[in-house]
């Protein structure tokens, strides 16, 4: 049996507990000692501390995402609508859809925008979500 002895904060401080945790045994018994001080190791091993500085820059970083979330969905709608088109075109050559005889024709022809957003696949709009979340929690932290 091999005998590990080291401060308890290893073990509880998220940053070094991986790095310790390597050299213990699937099976190990872990002791600590001195355990009463353990509440406020806990605390201060995951407390963090936010300035204004940090918010800023979660703010400028949460615009950046927005703007990629939304630049990346506007490129999933036009890929969609490029496909549907080529079906259609497809299914005219075909002879299966009748072609349009006037520019009127070519609008039913086209993918309506509800359609369009909800082919959005699922992730991008729970990003969405996730950002707005993410600006009224740092918005939230910045008035604290």
């Amino acid at each position: 049996a091999n005998i590990l002895v080291f401060n308890y904060q290893y073990m509880l401080d998220p940053k070094v507990a991986k790095m310790v945790s390597k050299e213990l045994e699937s099976e190990s018994i872990v002791v600590f000692d001195e355990a009463h001080n353990i509440d406020s190791v806990c605390l201060e091993a995951l407390s963090v501390t936010i300035n204004e500085r940090g918010l800023e820059q979660a703010t400028r970083s949460l615009g950046r995402l927005s703007s990629e979330v939304s630049r990346i969905k506007a490129s999933d709608n036009q890929r969609l609508q490029q496909e549907y088109q080529n079906l259609v075109n497809g299914l005219i050559e075909q002879g299966l859809l009748d072609a349009p005889t006037n520019d009127q024709s070519l609008g039913s022809n086209a993918l309506a925008p509800d359609v369009l957003n909800e082919s959005v696949p699922g992730n991008i709009r729970r990003a969405e979500h996730f950002i707005q979340f993410m600006k009224k929690v740092v918005e939230h932290l910045k008035t604290r």
